[in-house]
């Protein structure tokens, strides 16, 4: 039916948004150019443009990106998109694990450009749990959720 073929395609698009996870580090401008456009786009599911956000995060962007991407919220119109960004930026901000050190420095700088959501458990967000026992010893859970406003319960989850 129409539908299930409109789900089929949205869950392929996810799929080969994440599959640009494979590159993200080795073509970092290629890999923001190509998902930044899916991010901004508020036509494009929850789904999509956050997991448009979370490979361009791992492509280790520069602080002027993160800035960018910051700014974004301001005029971001869905709550699922905008929380996960805050709670993400937020998340690694709060980071005190040393590989994060470079890029938490870069994202409590963007958090001042980003328009906070301070939303319930029923959004998107991303959370990050943390054991640092010695500056080179620790250990970190990442929790991120995709929700979606017709249901309770998380669409999406990765640890």
């Amino acid at each position: 039916s129409g539908k299930d073929s409109a789900t089929t395609s949205t869950e392929i698009r996810i799929q080969a948004i994440y599959a640009l996870r494979r590159v993200a580090i080795k073509l970092p401008h290629k890999v923001r150019n190509c998902l930044y456009p899916v991010y901004k786009n508020p036509a494009r599911s929850v789904e999509e443009r956050i997991a448009a956000f979370i490979v361009m995060m791992d492509s280790e962007p520069q602080a002027s990106f993160l800035e960018l991407l910051a700014q974004s919220t301001q005029r971001e119109t869905s709550n699922q998109v905008g929380g996960f960004v805050y709670t993400h930026m937020k998340s690694l901000a709060e980071s005190r694990m040393p590989v994060d050190q470079r890029i938490s420095k870069a994202c409590q700088k963007a958090l001042r450009l980003c328009r906070p959501f301070h939303l319930g458990m029923q959004y998107s967000q991303s959370s990050k749990f943390q054991a640092v026992k010695e500056a080179s010893l620790g250990a970190s859970v990442d929790i991120q959720t995709v929700s979606d406003k017709r249901s309770v319960l998380p669409r999406a989850a990765t640890a």
